[in-house]
């Protein structure tokens, strides 16, 4: 073999190398996310205050408003002395909206439904599913990927399972301001409705 040929598959080697590397990260990485899925749907709350969304303390007052208890959503009553956001407006007096919907997880949907109707679904407040996977959320603030090449902040919410990720289509995602504290995973669907 002549010393020009050497030196060209030398070359193509020494480019295919990283592509290839990029490769096999790439599709490690971004390919089971978009398998990623489980056969148990689930149930979350949302709040508001005086209808801004993603009110900063809303979390606080999900979190004193609902419980499961022994697979069944419950709603309890709101002390009349809690000031959850400690802002001196006790949360009787806030003007709350809560709201709770069915996620789908295999069609990627939200539907609101009742307290009533959530009342009728078996729960469990795993964090983790049956099958393994659990509903997280994700910011990713922004930065620089390149010189001169900004990438911008995202939020999400997120089904995962070990380094898998598949986003979910929540409702009123993108009304979501900058602390994200209004929204809160109950639990997943044991049963159909």
């Amino acid at each position: 073999m002549d010393e020009n040929r050497k030196r060209a598959i030398l070359l193509a080697v020494a480019f295919a190398l990283p592509l290839l590397f990029i490769m096999v990260i790439f599709i490690t990485t971004f390919i089971p996310a978009t398998r990623l899925s489980t056969e148990f749907d689930f149930v979350y709350a949302t709040c508001s205050k005086n209808r801004n969304p993603g009110y900063y303390y809303c979390n606080n007052y999900l979190q004193n408003l609902y419980d499961v208890s022994n697979g069944r959503l419950m709603e309890r009553e709101i002390s009349s002395d809690l000031d959850s956001d400690n802002d001196g407006v006790l949360d009787i007096n806030e003007n709350y909206t809560t709201r709770l919907f069915l996620h789908d997880t295999t069609l990627n949907v939200s539907e609101e439904i009742s307290l009533i109707e959530a009342q009728r679904l078996q729960l469990s407040d795993e964090i983790v599913s049956p099958d393994g996977v659990a509903v997280e959320r994700d910011y990713s603030s922004g930065g620089s990927f390149f010189p001169f090449v900004r990438v911008s902040s995202r939020f999400g919410w997120y089904l995962s399972r070990g380094s898998a990720r598949q986003k979910l289509e929540i409702i009123g995602d993108t009304e979501r301001n900058y602390y994200r504290d209004d929204l809160m995973f109950l639990g997943w669907v044991l049963n159909d409705r």
